[in-house]
C-alpha cells in the first residue's frame, strides 16, 4: 500500500503545484439492537482515499474507494480546482514536524474484529436488561480498527492505527399508564466495556424516574450531569472555532485575553491524552496534536485552527493541530480533539441544600449560538433536597444562558467523563430558570 501511495503521489505531483493523498482504512463490526432481538449484524471494510490537489491557489478535491480508478480521481480532484476560485489561504503542511505517539489509543484484542463475539455481546445487553425487569428499546455494539496514512507533497509522511469499541442501550419500564425510559453507552480505544455497568446505568435511571411528581416553577440550582452538560456547552465550544470567529459567528470574537468566564474555569484542548477517545499522533492534515489552553482562569487565550484557517486570520497565528475530517471523503475543516474542562471548585451534591439534577435534555440544538440563550426539555430529572437526590421530577424545562453560566459554574463531581469531544465533570449551575 505504501508503493500505491508514493505512485500516486508522484502522478499527481507532476501535475499540481501542491498535493496531499489521505487513505483510511477500516475494518469494523457493528451489530444493532431494536426491541429485544437483533435487528442486524455487518461487517464491513472501507478502503478509502481522498486526493487534495492545490493548483494556482485553487484547491481541488476528489475521492474514491476504488482502486483501479486513481488515474481518474486525481484528474477529477484537478478538474475540480479549475472550478473553484483562487484562496491565498489554502495549502498544505510542510515537512519539518515532530511526532510523538500517543498511548492507550490501539487494543491488539480489538485488530481483527469478530462479529459473533459482537452479536453475544449485544444479546447480554438484552438478557442483563430484561433481568432488570426492563425492555430494551434500542442500543448495540461496535469494534473496529482503522489506519490513516497522510503523505504530501511537501514531505509529510505519516500513519496511525487505532482501534475503538462502543456499546449503548436503551431501556423503558412500565410507569403506571406510562412508560420511564433511559439511556447510556461507553466508548473506548480498548476491549474494557462492560456489558453490566451500561445496562445498569440505564436501567437504574429509568427505574427511578416512575412516579414522578411535578415540580415548582423556580430559579433554583442546577446539576448538569454528563449529558446534559455536554449537550448545553456546544453553543459555547463553537465560540472557539476560528471558523466561526472569521465569520463573525463567535461570541468571543473580540474578547482575546480578556474574561470570558469564572476564574474558576480553565478549559484546555488536547490531542495527546493517553487513551482519550479523540487523541492521535497528528490531526487530519498532518500536524502533530499538541495541547491548546483555550481558556485559563477564565481568560480567553486561543481558538482552535487548521492550517486554512491559522493562514486567513488576521493575527499572526498558527495551526493548534485542530483538522479533522468526517472521513476520506472530505477536506479538513476545523473541529476539537479532546476538550478538558477544569474547575478549582467542586460543590457535590451532598452540599446543595435544594435544586434538582437534570441527566439529559433535548433540544439544546436550538440555542442562539450568538447570544447563547436557551430553553430545553429536562430529562431523567431528581429534586435535590439536604444534599440527597430525591424524587423524580415529571416533564420540566430549564432556561438560560449558556455563558452567563460559566460566568460562575463550578464542578459537581471529582469525576470526569469524556462524552465525544468533550471531557467534563458533572457542572453545578448557580441559578437556572426551572419551569414546572
Amino acid at each position: 500500500m505504501d508503493q500505491l501511495l508514493d505512485k500516486i503521489l508522484n502522478d499527481v505531483s507532476k501535475q499540481v503545484d501542491y498535493a496531499e493523498i489521505y487513505m483510511e482504512n477500516s475494518n469494523s463490526t457493528d451489530v444493532d439492537i431494536l426491541n429485544d432481538n437483533i435487528n442486524y449484524a455487518k461487517e464491513e471494510n472501507i478502503n478509502g482515499i481522498g486526493i487534495r490537489v492545490i493548483k494556482d491557489q485553487k484547491q481541488g478535491f476528489s475521492y474514491t474507494t476504488n482502486m483501479n480508478r486513481i488515474d481518474e480521481t486525481i484528474k477529477q480532484a484537478i478538474k475540480n480546482s479549475t472550478l473553484n476560485t483562487k484562496d491565498e489561504n489554502v495549502g498544505i503542511i510542510e515537512k519539518n514536524q515532530d511526532y510523538k505517539k500517543v498511548d492507550g489509543l490501539y487494543d491488539k484484542k480489538l485488530e481483527n474484529p469478530d462479529l459473533q463475539e459482537a452479536i453475544d455481546f449485544s444479546e447480554e445487553l438484552i438478557k442483563l436488561t430484561k433481568d432488570k425487569k426492563c425492555n430494551p428499546t434500542s442500543g448495540g455494539y461496535g469494534v473496529g480498527k482503522t489506519t490513516i496514512h497522510i503523505l504530501n507533497s511537501n514531505g509529510v509522511d505519516i500513519s496511525e492505527s487505532t482501534t475503538t469499541c462502543a456499546g449503548s442501550i436503551s431501556v423503558n419500564v412500565e410507569d403506571n399508564d406510562l412508560v420511564s425510559s433511559a439511556y447510556y453507552f461507553d466508548a473506548s480505544h480498548s476491549s474494557d466495556i462492560d456489558a453490566q455497568m451500561i445496562v445498569n446505568k440505564a436501567t437504574n435511571l429509568a427505574l427511578n424516574s416512575r412516579d414522578a411528581k411535578s415540580t415548582e416553577t423556580r430559579d433554583t440550582k442546577v446539576v448538569l450531569d454528563y449529558f446534559a452538560a455536554v449537550s448545553l456547552l456546544g453553543t459555547f465550544f463553537s465560540a472557539l472555532n476560528s471558523e466561526n470567529k472569521q465569520r463573525g459567528r463567535s461570541r468571543f470574537k473580540d474578547q482575546l485575553n480578556q474574561k470570558v468566564s469564572s476564574e474558576n474555569f480553565t478549559l484546555i484542548d488536547d490531542g495527546t491524552i493517553p487513551g482519550a477517545l479523540n487523541s492521535a499522533i497528528c490531526d487530519d492534515e498532518g500536524s502533530p496534536t499538541q495541547k491548546t489552553i483555550l481558556i485559563e482562569e477564565g481568560i480567553l487565550k486561543n481558538f482552535i485552527y487548521d492550517t486554512y484557517h491559522a493562514k486567513k486570520d488576521e493575527m499572526d497565528v498558527t495551526t493548534t493541530a485542530n483538522a479533522v475530517r468526517a472521513s476520506y471523503n472530505s477536506v479538513p475543516s476545523v473541529g476539537f480533539t479532546n476538550l478538558k474542562l477544569n474547575f478549582k471548585e467542586v460543590t457535590p451534591i451532598t452540599d446543595i441544600t435544594e435544586g434538582i439534577i437534570v441527566d439529559s435534555v433535548m433540544g439544546a440544538h436550538t440555542a442562539n449560538p450568538i447570544t447563547g440563550d436557551f430553553s430545553v426539555e429536562a430529562l431523567n430529572s431528581f429534586e435535590i433536597k439536604n444534599g440527597s437526590i430525591e424524587n423524580p421530577i415529571k416533564k420540566v424545562m430549564i432556561s438560560g444562558n449558556i455563558f452567563e453560566i460559566m460566568q460562575n459554574a463550578t464542578a459537581a463531581s471529582e469525576e470526569s467523563r469524556q462524552l465525544g469531544s468533550c471531557i467534563t465533570p458533572k457542572i453545578l449551575v448557580n441559578k437556572l430558570r426551572v419551569i414546572g
